[in-house]
């Protein structure tokens, strides 16, 4: 998915798990808006910003992505907070400081409040540019020089600006009515600048027949269920 960030100097993008907003930093963009239907996202994302400024590369992975295979490494786990603790916010530091304090890692990150989703060391190597070595180097530079603002929002209900080159909705249209989502695409693509970027599981052909009709953008379509509308 990375590929489709270059060139995108505006970038409106949803959180998630922050890796996404990560790859796109390691293209510096000019400006960079995440968007979560919940806080929870955005500081989960400011833990991991802090931990690339703060951890070695083996480090940050070790603590974001082994944390399922070394749930009895609580000590370890304190270390590596510890380091990062002094690069967050204010306002991150006291709901970080707050979870630690009553919660080992381990139950934190598996959580209802943090992406479910199960990330194998291996996948995550393979889908994130940022985890390779020279690009998480460059981060630690790239990090402080853009500046990162935040929307909590249901965003296929909120007034978004149209200045941004990408919109990445990952595969919200899964979650969400989709004759509104079809709508969100049509209001968000109306500068022609702009594309809408999202991805679908399964059902590939019904999904293009719901969008290939002639009031609805163009679309370019690949194999991986991805969708760029235009």
């Amino acid at each position: 998915m990375t590929e489709y960030f270059k060139e995108k100097k505006r970038i409106l993008c949803v959180i998630g798990s922050g890796d996404q907003i990560l790859n796109a930093l390691t293209f510096f963009p000019e400006k960079i808006v995440g968007f979560d239907i919940s806080v929870f996202p955005k500081f989960f994302l400011k833990l991991k910003l802090a931990g690339i400024m703060s951890l070695s590369r083996d480090e940050f992975i070790e603590f974001f992505f082994d944390v399922n295979y070394n749930s009895n490494e609580d000590f370890y786990d304190d270390i590596f907070f510890y380091k990062i603790f002094p690069y967050l916010d204010e306002q991150s530091k006291n709901f970080w400081g707050f979870l630690f304090e009553y919660n080992e890692w381990y139950d934190i990150y598996n959580s209802p409040l943090f992406s479910s989703e199960v990330v194998i060391v291996k996948r995550a190597l393979e889908q994130n540019v940022y985890l390779k070595e020279e690009k998480y180097k460059e981060l630690k530079e790239i990090i402080p020089k853009v500046k990162i603002d935040f929307i909590v929002a249901d965003i296929i209900n909120t007034q978004i600006e149209n200045d941004f080159d990408l919109i990445y909705l990952s595969n919200i249209m899964q979650y969400e009515n989709v004759w509104k989502y079809k709508e969100k695409v049509k209001e968000l693509t109306r500068n022609r600048k702009t594309e809408v970027l999202t991805y679908v599981f399964g059902e590939i052909d019904r999904v293009l027949e719901f969008f290939n009709d002639t009031k609805t953008v163009g679309i370019n379509f690949n194999k991986n269920g991805i969708l760029i509308h235009k």
